[in-house]
């Protein structure tokens, strides 16, 4: 095994690089709502919107859902993933499994976990059904940081207050039939390009922006030592262990694999100036990317085993690259943590010490901050200072602390 697995009690070496392996892997969907207003050019932009950096993409290849009805949205999230075996599909993922044959490799979780095993170090590893700490490391920090998140976006109709449209179809023929369509908007369905732009003019010029209500709902991937041995005995093989019945059988375990509900959150986007857009879709794509850039954030100052961790880039001024997209404040506090790992090879934290953001220097990372020509959007790094502690060096995790 690696030397990282044989040290007791050693400090991690910690680079800006092994903040890849901090990294939360997220999947993100959407609600369509196709018949209300501004609904296609919602899932337009969505279908075309960027997993922000600071998240390891977990992405299936589906960004839109739709629902026969709308009045129990998490009823209808958790039918979808239980009927789409969601939680077998973000493993797969996890594994690389080849669709043709279920096989499987590490390639990904040695990517993401920044691991230099050999592939026989892997092997020897599964084959001890996690008597090492690589597999248990795995699963610990990668696996069960693992999210799926719904995001469900309408036009906010100002003359009204919150949007009252009333749906006059139905899209949705089936949750197994959505899965199949992958759910995509094709680029010949570009909306922004419908004959009938003329009337979306017309409507943005005389709102002078565009507004949006957004609810999102967290679901985490279950993983513990229990899923993981039953996963690496019956159903993970790979070139060295072949097993057809294994292989098989692994299409039928839906039931072991399972998401749980950590929670919501909701936000009206009402920041919709024109600054720095000079067509609808900018507009609209610049609100949409925002509103779901503040829930992710609310959603990490409201569950803390979401929370992200971003690595301290220098100390002498000391920086991250995290700011207003973050949702980050002179409010805003951080504790300092350095990786540690016992004598198990287990990786800890330990708090050395805690800081907080310098007024004025807080980086405007926000979509279309640039365009816009915000004050601090040209930093490229926030800048703190110490309110307690020391002894920090480059590679140090922080992490928001309420």
């Amino acid at each position: 095994m690696t030397s990282v697995i044989l040290v007791s009690l050693q400090i991690y070496a910690q680079t800006e690089d092994d903040y890849e392996y901090e990294r939360a892997s997220v999947c993100m969907m959407l609600i369509k709502h196709p018949a209300k207003q501004f609904g296609c050019e919602i899932q337009y932009v969505f279908s075309r919107m960027q997993l922000p950096e600071r998240f390891n993409d977990h992405d299936l290849g589906v960004r839109l859902v739709s629902f026969a009805e709308e009045k129990n949205p998490e009823k209808n999230i958790s039918l979808f993933a239980q009927k789409v075996s969601l939680g077998r599909r973000m493993v797969a993922k996890w594994f690389n499994r080849d669709k043709t044959n279920g096989k499987m490799n590490m390639e990904l979780i040695r990517e993401r976990g920044l691991y230099n095993s050999t592939q026989s170090d892997i092997n020897s590893a599964r084959i001890q059904l996690r008597g090492e700490s690589l597999l248990a490391d795995a699963g610990e920090y990668l696996l069960n940081n693992t999210y799926f998140i719904m995001h469900d976006i309408t036009y906010v109709d100002k003359s009204v207050g919150w949007g009252i449209f009333k749906d006059v179809l139905n899209v949705s023929s089936g949750l197994a039939e959505i899965w199949i369509s992958k759910g995509s908007v094709s680029p010949g369905d570009n909306p922004f390009e419908n004959p009938s732009i003329a009337s979306i003019n017309a409507v943005l010029e005389d709102i002078k922006g565009f507004s949006v209500k957004i609810k999102s709902y967290l679901y985490r991937l279950k993983w513990n030592e229990d899923i993981a041995n039953q996963f690496y005995s019956q159903y993970y093989v790979d070139d060295t262990s072949f097993d057809e019945g294994k292989a098989s059988s692994f299409d039928k375990s839906a039931s072991l694999f399972d998401l749980e509900y950590v929670g919501m959150v909701e936000n009206k986007q009402s920041n919709t100036t024109l600054n720095g857009t000079t067509t609808n879709e900018q507009l609209i794509r610049k609100v949409c990317t925002r509103a779901v850039d503040k829930n992710l954030a609310d959603l990490q100052h409201k569950f803390e085993d979401f929370r992200i961790k971003a690595p301290l880039v220098s100390t002498s001024p000391l920086k991250a690259y995290i700011g207003m997209k973050e949702d980050m404040s002179e409010a805003s506090r951080f504790e300092v943590l350095e990786r540690t790992i016992d004598k198990k090879g287990k990786v800890k934290y330990n708090r050395v010490g805690v800081i907080k953001p310098i007024k004025g220097k807080i980086w405007d990372n926000r979509y279309w901050a640039s365009e816009e020509g915000t004050e601090t959007s040209s930093l490229g790094f926030s800048s703190f200072e110490k309110v307690s502690g020391g002894n920090f060096y480059p590679g140090m995790l922080i992490r928001e602390i309420k």
